[in-house]
This record gives structure tokens, C-alpha cells and sequence, in this order.
């Protein structure tokens, strides 16, 4: 039964599917509103700065690119997990999954070259679940996509892509592949605890640190629930307190989402009576530490989602000190998933104006994540009389992070 929904969801989704993801094809040119719109979003910024700091490149290792998705995402034996994948391809512009790698990229260069300015996007590799004794298990990965793969893809579109790494610390070679990846072109280093099995606060990870600190890469980490992987009984180990033990090494930690989603238990209470307290509070009182300022810093992508948008975003609007240590991320291709990018929603919340949510719906037509970027450009909170947005730095990367891309 389980195996005949999940068949019958994702045959429902997958070709009936505009309400799921965006389609790649336009109803037609953008009016003046929309155009009008975008321009704006650039005003003030210089497209040499800007960043991206959160697009993932995925791939079933067509072509010999070395990356391929895990068991529960690739077999109708995980209905839901098989689906969740067909979706992140459709979102993405793959129509045949044989040819997945291919499609995927060549959407992405699509995207952005047509864009005019564009900025560039740090393009995510993602190293596999590791267990206690640093072996890879691969039954248990979510998806694998080689440091080899991202730093050829920014080789060759050094206009549009930089390299970021991905590395568990538990690997018996993870100083060393840490190194060649840094000394072929990676600026940073990427983990999603909770999918890849990597407690944070770990001594484990003390030598991999060192290393980080040595060779200047900053560690961009997700904080907080993870739901685009299965991860369920990991979850504890998005808690952004763990984030404390690569600060204390001197590296510099950059919280993906500002972790804005789901709860943990408040790991500096007491053990025996510990609350348990939203993960974005949790992830302010890091920023709220004195100890941290110049190493700590958070990024925005997926804050206007769905299931995220609210209280995190009015208070990142409203705090000029906190939007100082953010960046922006857009975690493609989730822009382009209708189920998870709502403008209703943004628009209830009191964001954008209605004329606005129908220039960015035209936008987001013709390219979900410049969608996504004059979107955030366009946020507003009003309160008091006083109308509050992103600053402009905050779509640049910060020299003081990002020390090798500079």
C-alpha cells in the first residue's frame, strides 16, 4: 500500500506538476513592473561582490562526474524519499534522470548567465555519511557530490562558480583532502551535520579545525531541523551550541538558514531539567556572545520559505547589528519548489505588496533564483514609521570571511 501511494504521489506530481516546482517555460516577457523591479534590486550593489553563498550541484554521476544520490532517494523502496528527489530534479530543469548531471548544470549556467548583471554562486560539494570510525556508508547518504566535480566547475566558469569543499572530520584523510582541496581552489568548507553523521562539538574534529584555522576557509555549517534530507534521528546534532567548539578554535563559522527552524535542547542549562528552546534563539545568543564577534556569522537562504517565514525574518529585518555578520544564500533549486516558495505567504506576512507579489511571481517564471535574490532585495518590515530592509552589504561577501576568495 505505502509503495502504491508513494507511485501514485509522485506520478500525480511529477506530470501534474505545476502546482509542485516551477516550469522552465515563461508565459511570456516580463512587463515593466517586473523589469522595473529587478532593477532596483541592483541598485546599489556591485554584481563583482555579490555572492551567493548556498546553491547545491547534484547529480546521479552521469557523464563520470563522481556524484550520485543514496539508496532511499533513488529506489521506489523509500516512496517519500524517492519522490522528494523526482521533485528536486523537476525543480531543477532534469527531464531525464540518465542525464541528470548534465541537465542540472546546464539549467544553473542557464539561470545565471542570462542574467544581466549577475552576480556568482558558491557551489556546494557534500561529502557522504561517515559512521564512528570515519568509514563511508553509503546506504546511509542522502547524496554525494565530489570536491573534484566543484572545483572543475568553477575552473571552467570562474565568471559564475566558486568552489566551496565538503569534508567529514571523521575521515582518516580528512587533514589531507581538506588541504588538496584548498590548494586546488576551495574558498570554504560545507557540512550538513544532521545528514552526515558529524557532531560538531566532537574532539574528533579538533585536528580538522586546526587545519581550517591554518589554511583560512570558513566552516559553513547547517544549524537547526533538517527536513530536505531524512534525518530524523540526528537532528540533535543541528544544535547551534555545538557550533561553540570550532569558535573556540579560531575558525570561522558561517550558520546556514540563521537556523531558523525547528527546536533543541538549551545544551547550557542544567542536564537533569534542560528546556528545549528555538534553534534561531539559540543561534542569537551565539551572535549575542562578545567572544564571537569576527568569527561567528550567519546566512538567509530558506528564511522565506514556507515553513520558516516569520519571527526569525522580522527580527533579521529589524536588527541593523545582527544583518552586519549575515549573507545571503538561496539553497537552490528550492526556490524553485511552489510547495516550499509561497509568495501568499510572504505577502500575508505583510513583506511584500500585492503588486509586488505579482511582479516577483512573473519573475520567478522566467528564473527562480534571481526570483529569489530580488525578492530578498524587495523585503520590507514597517513598524513605528520606520521601514526596515536588508542592507546591501549583506549581498556581498565579506572580505573577512571568505579570506581566500579575495
Amino acid at each position: 500500500m505505502l509503495l502504491a501511494s508513494g507511485a501514485a504521489l509522485f506520478g500525480g506530481l511529477r506530470y501534474g506538476h505545476r502546482r509542485v516546482s516551477r516550469s522552465a517555460d515563461p508565459s511570456g516577457p516580463l512587463s515593466d513592473g517586473a523589469k522595473g523591479l529587478i532593477t532596483r534590486a541592483w541598485a546599489g550593489l556591485d554584481p563583482a561582490k555579490v555572492l551567493d553563498v548556498h546553491v547545491h550541484v547534484l547529480g546521479t554521476g552521469a557523464g563520470g562526474t563522481g556524484c550520485f544520490v543514496g539508496p532511499r532517494m533513488s529506489s521506489l523502496s523509500s516512496p517519500i524519499e524517492y519522490l522528494k528527489f523526482s521533485i528536486y530534479e523537476q525543480a531543477s530543469g532534469v527531464t531525464d534522470s540518465d542525464q541528470c548531471d548534465v541537465q542540472y548544470l546546464d539549467r544553473l549556467i542557464g539561470l545565471m548567465k542570462t542574467q544581466r548583471p549577475h552576480g556568482r554562486a558558491l557551489l556546494l560539494a557534500f561529502d557522504q555519511f561517515h559512521d564512528a570510525d570515519g568509514k563511508a556508508v553509503k546506504e546511509d547518504t542522502e547524496f554525494f557530490t565530489p570536491n573534484q566535480y566543484v572545483l572543475q566547475l568553477a575552473a571552467r566558469h570562474p565568471e559564475l562558480f566558486v568552489p566551496c569543499a565538503s569534508v567529514h572530520p571523521y575521515r582518516a584523510d580528512a587533514v589531507e583532502a581538506l588541504t588538496a582541496a584548498v590548494e586546488a581552489g576551495a574558498v570554504a568548507v560545507k557540512w550538513l551535520p544532521n545528514a552526515m553523521n558529524i557532531d560538531p562539538s566532537s574532539p574528533r574534529c579538533d585536528a580538522f579545525y586546526a587545519a581550517m584555522k591554518a589554511l583560512r576557509v570558513p566552516l559553513l555549517s547547517h544549524a537547526g531541523e533538517e527536513k530536505a534530507v531524512h534525518a530524523e534521528e540526528r537532528q540533535r546534532l543541528g544544535n547551534p551550541l555545538h557550533l561553540r567548539r570550532p569558535l573556540e578554535h579560531g575558525v570561522k563559522v558561517v550558520v546556514a538558514h540563521c537556523a531558523c527552524l525547528g527546536q533543541n535542547p538549551d545544551l547550557d542549562a542544567p542536564e537533569a531539567s534542560r528546556p528545549w528552546v528555538d534553534n534561531f534563539e539559540l543561534f542569537t545568543r551565539l551572535m549575542d556572545e562578545p567572544k564571537w564577534a569576527g568569527l561567528l556569522f550567519g546566512e538567509i537562504s530558506a528564511m522565506t520559505i514556507v515553513n520558516r517565514i516569520g519571527k526569525p525574518l522580522q527580527r533579521v529585518l529589524r536588527d541593523p547589528k545582527l544583518q552586519a555578520r549575515l549573507m545571503n544564500g538561496s539553497d537552490y533549486p528550492l526556490p524553485a519548489l511552489n510547495v516550499l516558495m509561497q509568495t501568499r505567504a510572504v505577502e500575508q506576512q505583510g513583506f511584500i505588496t500585492a503588486e509586488e507579489r505579482g511582479w516577483l511571481n512573473e519573475i520567478d517564471q522566467h528564473d527562480p533564483l534571481l526570483f529569489d535574490f530580488v525578492m530578498k532585495r524587495t523585503l520590507r518590515l514597517r513598524e513605528n514609521g520606520q521601514e526596515h530592509r536588508l542592507a546591501d552589504a549583506l549581498f556581498t561577501f565579506p572580505p573577512d570571511v571568505f579570506a581566500r576568495l579575495t
